[in-house]
């Protein structure tokens, strides 16, 4: 199996943070397009499922490669304060 480094991770992650904050944005702008606003909703979903799976990874590759900030710091850097499960 082919393993990705933690600065790939990293980047992976932060550009998969970064569209998940402009589409929550997005989704505070449009008005009652119900197609839109679902749309969006699964998008936002599905990013998550993915920002779970790449923050599984990055954190077992940052054993290998401390340098980089843990999960939940580069999550906070997106989102204040808000935690990385959810809440």
């Amino acid at each position: 199996m082919y393993e990705l480094s933690t600065e790939s991770l990293f980047v992976a992650i932060s550009s998969v943070l970064g569209e998940r904050q402009r589409l929550i944005r997005k989704l505070g702008e449009i008005s009652a397009e119900e197609d839109e606003e679902e749309r969006l909703s699964e998008r936002v979903m599905d990013m998550d499922r993915v920002i779970g799976e790449l923050a599984g990874a990055y954190e077992a590759q940052r054993v290998q490669d401390p340098a980089y900030p843990a999960f939940e710091v580069l999550y906070a850097s997106f989102f204040g304060n808000a935690s990385a499960n959810g809440s």
